[in-house]
């Protein structure tokens, strides 16, 4: 392979000051390809892949020019030493990654977050912040070498004896280090994941639900009016979510004309992408408010923490002695349905289950067989 790096000076775009930009010249195998440097010079000023002193800043920009084709260089020595070949795509990605060349664990974590916008949602993102921030409490300064079977267990007794986290939640934190480990290797950062080596138990986390007269109790109390406004509001919410099985981010992002015919809701999962019909119960319509603008929320949906901090103020309200959060009500829609005798695919279908783990596979089902199945809510008192 021939690969060849040179400082040019591309005259296809001049600026109304009659400055170019400088670029690097990236051959391979008599295939060329530009990267821009954003370090601009006039012509004249320009000679051999260095900026003239008749330029103000020459000084500057030639320092600016030195630091981009060393780090050019040790990309294509990287490449060259560890036997891979080198492409326009593979040199470009490491060439734009401002963070390339350093080991820091928190400098990919960051990357991987720029990299990920736009495809992960807003709440999987900070959770990436999150857990990153909750490993620097750890471990301020972290590099990939660092994170052995010692580290790994050491961050374990932390998040033990120190953070007093339950185990689905220091699961958790494990299976992000581990996710980050897998895209380095990807990437070619390190050669192997240490998590390929140390199994993460599985648990089978929160799954607290309510029961018929539970849920009765709290549909009571909704409609006696005696609740505040703000944990009306959030009841009511929740018990839509109890009666229909959605996430908190999918009642968040429910709009009217998410509702077709009043009859049904089709929406397509925040987490999931997937489209999913759940025909309304009459318990689930009385809980709607009077339909506003197409695009408009059916619901006023407070953030996660206050939903959660007032419906641990409801649960008390009824002596519900629960460690109940929002989640709480998906679980409750799939046991209820269940103990209904509602057909195990179609509360697959309804949940909009994809991975064969969390549910069993299911056959694609007519929105009238839906229909029949979730009537069997309309014995619930």
């Amino acid at each position: 392979m021939h690969v060849y790096l040179k400082i040019v000076l591309k005259s296809d775009y001049t600026r109304k000051d009659g400055t170019q930009n400088i670029r690097l010249r990236l051959t391979v195998n008599s295939r060329v390809k530009y990267f821009p440097l954003n370090i601009f010079v006039l012509p004249k000023n320009f000679k051999n892949g260095k900026v003239k002193t008749g330029d103000a800043m020459s000084s500057s920009k030639n320092l600016l020019i030195d630091k981009e084709l060393n780090k050019a260089n040790k990309i294509f020595f990287d490449y060259r030493i560890n036997d891979i070949s080198l492409t326009f795509d593979n040199f470009g990605r490491d060439y734009n990654n401002d963070v390339w060349g350093s080991d820091s664990f928190y400098d990919f974590v960051d990357l991987l977050r720029e990299n990920l916008k736009g495809k992960l949602t807003p709440g999987s993102l900070k959770g990436y912040k999150d857990q990153a921030n909750k490993l620097k409490s750890f471990r301020s300064k972290l590099i990939f070498k660092n994170i052995d079977r010692k580290f790994v267990q050491d961050y374990e007794k932390y998040l033990i004896i120190t953070k007093k986290n339950k185990r689905s939640t220091i699961n958790k934190s494990l299976k992000f280090i581990k996710s980050v480990l897998n895209r380095a290797v990807v990437d070619g950062l390190i050669k192997e994941n240490i998590f390929d080596t140390i199994p993460i138990g599985r648990t089978d986390g929160n799954r607290e639900f309510l029961t018929m007269d539970e849920l009765s109790d709290l549909s009571n109390l909704y409609y006696e009016g005696s609740l505040k406004k703000n944990k009306a509001n959030v009841l009511r919410y929740f018990l839509f979510s109890c009666y229909t099985g959605l996430r908190y981010s999918d009642i968040k992002k429910l709009r009217f004309n998410d509702i077709q015919d009043e009859k049904y809701i089709s929406i397509q999962m925040q987490k999931t992408k997937e489209n999913v019909l759940i025909p309304l119960t009459s318990k689930a319509k009385q809980l709607m408010p009077t339909k506003g603008f197409e695009a408009q929320p059916v619901f006023n949906v407070l953030h996660d923490q206050p939903t959660n901090r007032y419906l641990k103020d409801i649960m008390k309200v009824v002596e519900i002695n629960k460690s109940i959060s929002f989640h709480c009500s998906r679980h409750t829609f799939a046991t209820l349905s269940k103990s209904l005798g509602m057909e195990y695919d179609v509360i697959s279908k309804i949940l909009g289950h994809t991975d064969i783990k969390t549910t069993k596979i299911y056959a694609k089902y007519e929105l009238s067989h839906l229909e029949e199945e979730m009537k069997k809510w309309g014995s619930v008192q």
